[in-house]
């Protein structure tokens, strides 16, 4: 593959190569430790790429369409995603919609649960959540900076502490719709929630007639082991999963699918986004001939095993929170802190909280790139280490 410039969202050129690794236009190879978020392959894969190729040849679709999207002509995408699932309880894939992007995939999934139940119309969501950036994804989220500066938030939003059931008793009732949760909450050091809370809230919900939506738009899709992060943790039903991180190889999308008791009927709706259908469904291939995602759970924990080995003598790290893929490391340094000089090792990381930092690792990771990303988070460690020591010459 022929090496192609790009820009990453903080407007830095890089030059894409295969697996988790980037070029900027200084020469300096980067090991990108956020690579799963945007594809569970990692970067470079020969089928994505040729499906975007070949798609765009064809029709593409009107973007600017008001027009509800129509049923499939065949029922192949919902097929492909069923396969990936292999007759999970978790969720009764029933139906799937493809939409423009994660958040349009939350607000699907808020709109189903409030059709769905007569006069009823709230959402409980969590505080400190991340549901994302529309209108009713910030006011879904628990997190203040997210509604500050924007007015009065929608109406029909609640928020409950994380893993606290007494309060959600308090507040589910049958005026509720939903309760939206993701399982990690990705700016607490990726902590999971408590598998006795996800239990409680599944009976909550059958109590009040509410529905269980899991939003994992911003978890590696099968970055857990299993096809959905919340079963990893406990076996609890949902009646919906918001998917989108990991499938669409950077692209915007996302995908809604649930049980048609919520969508009131069987839906299959993705013809309407061809370009992200057919990535999607090279992703679900891909997946379902290396036998992703188990396949590659001791590895991905193995992985986990080592970098914590690799960092457990630091003072300063106080905890390692590992969900397959998805790894948060807590420390006693300011989190922006250890993001600058993980990069000046070449190392791609993200803050996951004041003190706390995040990794989300492709599903598909080389042996060189696991061992080079250890070796640069040693040394970045050791530098922090060094820094802290002499702070008049850090």
């Amino acid at each position: 593959m022929s090496d192609s410039i790009h820009k990453t969202n903080d407007g830095q050129p890089i030059v894409l190569r295969r697996g988790g690794r980037l070029v900027d236009t200084d020469d300096l190879e980067i090991i990108d430790a956020i690579a799963g978020r945007t594809s569970v392959l990692g970067f470079g894969s020969e089928p994505i790429i040729q499906a975007i190729t070949n798609v765009t040849q064809t029709y593409l679709g009107d973007a600017n369409s008001l027009a509800d999207p129509i049923k499939d002509s065949d029922d192949s995408f919902i097929t492909a995603l069923r396969d990936l699932i292999d007759g999970s309880s978790s969720v009764l894939a029933e139906s799937a919609v493809l939409c423009e992007s994660a958040d349009v995939a939350v607000e699907t999934s808020i709109r189903f649960a409030r059709s769905w139940k007569k006069d009823a119309f709230r959402t409980v969501a969590l505080i400190g959540s991340d549901h994302g950036r529309t209108a009713a994804c910030r006011t879904a989220s628990g997190i203040p900076d997210l509604h500050e500066g924007y007015g009065p938030m929608m109406a029909g939003f609640a928020h409950v502490p994380a893993n606290d059931i007494d309060a959600l008793k308090a507040t589910v009732d049958e005026r509720t719709a939903c309760l939206l949760l993701c399982p990690i909450d990705l700016h607490d050091a990726c902590r999971p929630l408590d598998a006795e809370y996800l239990k409680a809230a599944r009976e909550i919900c059958d109590q009040h007639q509410v529905a269980l939506i899991f939003d994992e738009s911003r978890l590696c899709f099968g970055g857990s082991g299993k096809p959905f992060t919340f079963s990893s943790i406990a076996e609890v039903r949902a009646d919906a999963v918001v998917l989108s991180a990991g499938i669409f190889a950077g692209l915007p999308g996302g995908i809604f699918v649930g049980s048609d008791r919520l969508t009131q009927s069987t839906l299959c709706q993705s013809d309407h986004l061809p370009l992200q259908r057919a990535v999607a469904m090279a992703t679900f291939s891909e997946m379902q001939s290396a036998d992703l995602p188990s396949s590659t759970d001791e590895e991905i924990q193995e992985i986990a095993v080592m970098l914590a080995e690799t960092i457990g003598g630091f003072e300063f790290v106080r905890d390692i929170h590992a969900s397959g893929s998805t790894i948060g490391i807590v420390t006693d340094i300011r989190s922006d802190e250890i993001v600058q000089a993980a990069a000046s090792q070449g190392l791609k990381i993200e803050a996951a909280g004041d003190t706390a930092i995040r990794m989300q690792l492709p599903l598909l990771v080389d042996e060189n790139d696991a061992s080079e990303m250890l070796q640069r988070f040693a040394q970045t460690m050791q530098e922090i280490e060094r820094e802290a020591a002499d702070p008049v010459q850090g």
